[in-house]
This record gives structure tokens, C-alpha cells and sequence, in this order.
């Protein structure tokens, strides 16, 4: 089965060699409180900072997934109040978990079709942190994150359906939060959480060791090169092994932006289907997730088609599930993957 659901995804053609080695080298079975385990997380965090171009004054940890990092974020860093922005399910899921810890936690949903850059700001006067999600992974959606619009603020951005696939401005914010079965190309397990040393500012500040998953534990845990809790050893292993092996960051976006334009191209050309680019304006689009839109039953001929074809397309996510079919461009789907799918789409037109 050739997955383009976004996530999880299609694993990356590697993973399944440097898993088998995982195995034969007794990784899977390694102390995580061992020197090699250290040695293995030390190089990891390394390598990270290099092909992904963090800075270097921002910290790493792993975590189970990115929506644990949702709630790290509540607990560890938001001092009295925070305001959720969103304009998508997964932004509105994290305003409402939050609200569970923080009652008077803010939200304010926006337009797909208008980008945060163009939305109307209240006060922000009580609030002390801002979360955003750049890659909205339901509607397709890719915000462009930047302080200038907020203040002097704390700013926490879910890049679950971008990190690994795209350059992100990480001095734009502070907190950064990814899953790994998306543009990192590894099974889900694993969630990644990038922060600045505003956060371990705020952390300090704030110093609620009282939560097992407070940043400040995960802080000391890593400044020995550990991980506070029992960690997913095999896919650190496995994402140390595919960051060394892939290019830099860098030339990792300018591929994935290659891949979307010729996706972009084959459906402006091809009207067959009755499909059309869900977000219009093509900067407001996420180079790493294609939503389509059109009339629920071609949006179920064509999920049909293609399963049939063993070939799985992402389906529609909260209020466009019935009208819409989503397209992963990961890393790990080839140019080849990309042609498989628009020959069995030009066939069945």
C-alpha cells in the first residue's frame, strides 16, 4: 500500500534498513540511562541543530507526540492566560484542551481563505502566551509565524505537518511542536519540541517541577543527555539515522515546494474530477498537504479508485470531511510515488 494519507504517512524507504539495524546493534534493548544511550541522544540533538538550522541557543527534547507538547506547554509556560488562533480542527482541539487546565484560556478562529497575517488582533494586554499552528493539517493551510505581530509575548506554533518538510523561522517563536509520522518520515511513537531560551526563561520563572512532564525536568534530564521518561529509543535512532543521511533542511524545502507545484499543475490541468485546491490563494496553501475540494461523491469515487489501486488518499478532517480529499507531500514520497499517483488519476479520468 502506497500511503499519501497526511499522517501517518508513508514511512521513509530507509527506515525499514536502519530499524533492522536498530535491532541487530541492540539499540531496542539499550538502558536509556546508559553511556550509549547518551552517546545516541548527544549526536542525535547534534545533528538536528546542523541539517535542520536551529539555532543554537534552542533546546530539543522528545516527547510521546505533539499533543502532549499541547499540554507541556499549559502546564510548564503559560504564566495567567493564553490566546489560541486558529483557523482549523487541530488549532481548535489545542484551544480546548487547554482550556481544561486554564478556564479563561482565549480562542479566535479566522478565515481559511485570509491568512493570519490579514486578521483583527484584540488586546492582548492580559495575555502572556500566543498559540498558532502553522501546518493545519485539516484544511491544508500554512501559516507564515512572526513576532512582529504580537509583542513581547510567549509564542508556541504546532509544526506537526511541516517540520522536517520545510525551512521553519525558528526565531519567530518559541516553543516549536512536531509529530514524527508526517514529514519526518518514522512510525508514530515520537514527538519532538524545540524551544528558545525565552521558554526555559518562563519555565524557570514559573517552576512547576510539580507536573512530571515540566519543562525544567526535561531540561536537567537533558543537559546529562537523557530523556525524563523512558523514551522511544528505536526512533531516535532511526530519525539520527535519516537526518544524517538526508541534505540539509534547506534543500529538503526547495524539493517539497518542487513536488506541490507539479501536484498544483496536474490538477489546475486536469478538470475532470471536479476537484479544485480547497484554499485559493496559493500562499495561504501548506507545501506538505494538498486539500482538495469538490462534490462528496467524485471526493468518495476517487478514495475508491485509488484504494482499489492500492494507493490510500487522506480523507477529509472535521468540517470538510464529506467534500474533500487531502494529499501528503513528504519527504519520503518520491517523484516516482507522485507519478504512480497521476497516471492511475490520468487513467481514470
Amino acid at each position: 500500500m502506497l500511503s499519501f494519507y497526511p499522517g501517518p504517512s508513508k514511512v521513509h524507504p530507509e527506515a525499514l534498513k536502519f530499524i533492522q539495524e536498530a535491532f541487530d546493534q541492540g539499540i531496542v534493548s539499550i538502558n536509556h540511562r546508559s553511556a550509549r544511550f547518551e552517546e545516541l541522544l548527544k549526536d542525535t540533538l547534534e545533528i538536528l541543530h546542523v541539517q535542520w538550522n536551529i539555532p543554537s541557543d534552542y533546546t530539543i527534547y522528545f516527547v510521546s507526540s505533539a499533543t502532549e507538547a499541547w499540554e507541556i506547554v499549559a502546564q510548564s509556560l503559560i504564566e495567567k492566560q493564553s490566546l489560541h488562533i486558529y483557523n482549523g480542527a487541530f488549532g481548535k482541539k489545542w484551544a480546548h484542551y487547554t482550556q481544561e487546565i486554564y478556564p479563561n484560556a482565549q480562542s479566535i478562529a479566522f478565515d481559511t481563505q485570509e491568512g493570519l497575517a490579514n486578521m483583527y488582533l484584540p488586546s492582548l494586554e492580559q495575555v502572556d502566551t500566543i498559540c498558532l499552528v502553522q501546518s493545519e493539517t485539516s484544511n491544508g493551510t500554512g501559516q507564515t509565524i512572526s513576532r512582529a505581530m504580537f509583542g513581547d509575548v510567549l509564542i508556541a506554533v504546532d509544526a506537526t505537518s511541516s517540520m522536517g518538510g520545510i525551512e521553519l523561522p525558528w526565531n519567530e517563536a518559541d516553543v516549536w511542536l512536531a509529530s514524527v509520522q508526517k514529514c519526518i518520515g518514522i512510525p508514530a511513537g515520537l514527538g519532538i519540541m524545540i524551544c528558545s531560551p525565552k521558554a526555559l526563561a518562563r519555565a524557570e520563572k514559573l517552576g512547576r517541577k510539580s507536573h512530571y512532564n515540566d519543562v525544567l525536568l526535561m531540561e536537567e534530564n537533558r543537559q546529562r543527555f537523557q530523556t525524563h521518561y523512558t523514551p522511544n529509543v528505536l526512533s531516535i535512532f532511526v530519525l539520527n539515522r535519516l537526518t544524517h543521511l538526508l541534505p540539509n533542511l534547506s534543500i529538503i524545502d526547495a524539493q517539497t515546494r518542487k513536488k506541490m507545484k507539479t501536484w498544483e499543475d496536474f490538477w489546475a490541468s486536469n478538470t475532470s474530477w471536479g476537484l479544485k485546491c480547497l484554499i485559493e490563494n496559493p500562499v495561504l496553501r501548506l507545501p506538505t498537504v494538498l486539500a482538495l475540494q469538490g462534490d462528496p461523491t467524485q471526493i468518495r469515487l476517487i478514495q475508491q479508485k485509488c484504494l482499489a489501486a492500492g494507493i490510500e488518499l487522506g480523507k477529509g478532517y472535521g468540517d470538510w470531511q464529506a467534500n474533500t480529499v487531502r494529499i501528503a507531500n513528504f519527504p519520503s514520497h518520491t517523484e516516482n510515488d507522485i507519478q504512480t499517483l497521476i497516471q492511475l488519476l490520468t487513467h481514470e479520468l
